[in-house]
């Protein structure tokens, strides 16, 4: 069994992000509240996530943030007497913290991305991918995209907090979810663009000096 990632396609990627706004409008029209249908759509992802890792019997750090804000949420709605705040904010507070933890990671010099993956060489000992590692090209690669992937996070968070405060319940979805697109997918591009071009660097032959040239 391989500890890497699936690839995340755009296609992917649209579905992911319109999916719940697909299920929250379906929810709201069944229901009739909008609050109703937001704690709905956020809860029942988190919870399939954290039945799955149990499941499975490997509980991701992703799943465990993820139930644990809406956890937060829903009982921050239930104390202040059914204010969505708390539910509007919890979309933020998911991404704004990956993107902190992200970003400080990269600060202190540990990039999140080379730690997921030195885990994952630990859990499936691949000799290839682990000498890979070690050269100084990968491992700035690693935190490079660590540093791109916390920056996208941390806007997304910061403009997701941003219209909870401003904007009203009933249209918070779908313009979270415009807002939502428009930084992942644009976090999404410079991600490709930059994996594109260190891929092309990686794979060009070192050049001769002329030092080398002369000894032959």
């Amino acid at each position: 069994m391989s500890g890497r990632p699936p690839r995340l396609s755009p296609p992917r990627l649209a579905i992911g992000l319109l999916l719940p706004w697909l299920a929250y409008l379906i929810t709201r029209s069944l229901i009739g509240s909008s609050v109703g249908a937001l704690a709905i759509t956020d809860a029942l992802p988190a919870s399939w996530l954290l039945v799955v890792g149990i499941a499975r019997r490997r509980i991701e750090p992703v799943a465990v943030l993820s139930t644990a804000t809406v956890f937060i949420a829903l009982t921050a709605y239930a104390i202040t007497g059914g204010d969505p705040m708390g539910i509007k904010l919890r979309r933020g507070a998911a991404t704004g913290a990956i993107g902190v933890a992200a970003l400080t990671s990269v600060a202190l010099g540990r990039p999140l991305l080379l730690l997921v993956a030195q885990n994952a060489v630990k859990l499936n000992p691949d000799p290839e991918l682990a000498a890979r590692l070690a050269g100084p090209a990968r491992r700035r690669l690693l935190r490079n995209l660590t540093a791109i992937i916390g920056t996208t996070f941390a806007i997304d968070g910061a403009s997701q907090i941003v219209l909870a405060l401003t904007v009203p319940t009933t249209s918070f979805v779908a313009d979270s979810t415009g807002a939502r697109i428009a930084v992942l997918g644009a976090g999404a591009v410079i991600t490709f663009q930059y994996l594109r071009s260190q891929k092309c660097r990686l794979d060009r032959p070192p050049r001769r000096t002329v030092q080398s040239e002369r000894d032959q």
